[in-house]
């Protein structure tokens, strides 16, 4: 499950720009869908029922009072379910539906709110001015590599389940009262992270999911909390400083190969810091490459060859985990590239748990 809020400065589309009406949203969103099935052009729903077009595009637009007119007026949501969490829920759009409203109610609560009295308020998803609607396919991009390859066009619709939901949310609560920016600087505030696994954990317990989180923690939290201190780390690469998706692909492969070692962390922290400050727009330099691939492996890793058996399928187990990592934009890359990638998560995995005599609730250091 891949819960992502859209920088409208580095998604590349201006439909996502969001400092004016969201008609031009609207408009984007309606197309890609198959209007001859919604014959009565109800595209859009949330908690109350279901919308028309001009129906959410008023909502929006006029729950804006108390905003100037460069501020924010609404923020752009996707939920990307995996292939194996599509299938799981049969693709059933009712599924999909309830799961979106508990997914808001999720972002509601996420937001800290203090009150003039020094309080906490906390909101629901009642609070919110929301609308979302669900999308059965993706179309390959002109910079896609298998476009650039030819083995595919621009626009060629990508293989296998593709659901995903959007999701368009107005930037004051329904009182008009309160600003909720998700894109906040104040990790207090709002994080995206905690939003994210909140999402994950609802999908798996309200479909009785085995997710691949819960796979990793039964069979070894050390290595989970390695693997989710880079994943926290890319979130806030992509959501704030505009890192591409190949580079974060490309990331995780490197750190699979390298194990997710302490050293391999610590490089990549230190260049979030100086992507901090110099943005990241055409993605890693050179000398960022060269650190993280010449980054030390750590001593449990000496030991890996000394014994080879393990009962956990961790290699099905880490496939999964890159769909959980970047829901269904990875799915289309589940191939041959990605293969030799898998085996070596499994390898060098298999051996920690047999290294690892103490595991921890909290997150390993970098």
């Amino acid at each position: 499950m891949y819960s992502k809020v859209i920088n409208p400065e580095k998604d590349g589309k201006i439909a996502f720009k969001n400092k004016g009406s969201v008609a031009r949203l609207g408009n984007y969103l309606e197309k890609e869908l198959d209007l001859g099935k919604i014959p009565d052009g109800k595209v859009f729903f949330n908690n109350e029922g279901s919308f028309t077009k001009d129906e959410m595009v008023k909502s929006i637009d006029t729950n804006v009072k108390g905003l100037t007119t460069d501020d924010d007026k609404f923020y752009s949501l996707v939920l990307s379910p995996s292939q194996a969490e599509l299938e799981h829920i049969k693709n059933n759009p009712q599924n999909l539906r309830e799961f979106t409203a508990d997914c808001m109610e999720n972002y509601a609560k996420n937001f800290t709110l203090k009150t003039k009295d020094g309080s906490l308020r906390q909101l629901s998803e009642k609070d919110l001015v929301w609308f979302a609607n669900i999308e059965y396919n993706r179309t390959f991009k002109g910079d896609a590599d298998e476009v650039k390859s030819g083995e595919k066009k621009q626009g060629e619709r990508k293989d296998g389940l593709q659901t995903h939901i959007h999701i368009t949310v107005s930037a004051r609560d329904k009182s008009m009262k309160v600003t909720l920016n998700p894109r906040t600087k104040d990790k207090k505030r709002f994080s995206i992270v905690a939003w994210s696994e909140k999402n994950q954990q609802t999908f798996d317990n309200k479909f009785d999911y085995n997710s691949p989180k819960k796979s990793f923690t039964n069979q070894n939290k050390e290595a989970w909390n390695k693997v989710m201190s880079v994943e926290r780390m890319l979130t806030i690469f992509e959501q704030k400083y505009g890192l591409p998706d190949a580079d974060s692909i490309k990331i995780r492969s490197m750190a699979v190969a390298q194990d997710y070692s302490q050293d391999f962390r610590r490089n990549l922290k230190e260049i979030g810091k100086e992507l901090k400050k110099e943005g990241c727009v055409n993605g890693l330099n050179s000398d960022h490459w060269e650190r993280l691939s010449n980054a030390k492996p750590d001593e449990q890793r000496q030991n890996m060859e000394q014994d080879k058996s393990s009962s956990f399928n961790f290699i099905g187990s880490f496939k999964q985990g890159f769909h959980f990592f970047k829901g269904a934009e990875l799915a289309e890359s589940d191939g041959k590239d990605l293969q030799s990638t898998f085996r070596k998560a499994g390898f060098h995995f298999r051996k920690r748990l047999q290294n690892v005599q103490k595991s921890t609730d909290n997150d390993v250091s970098i």
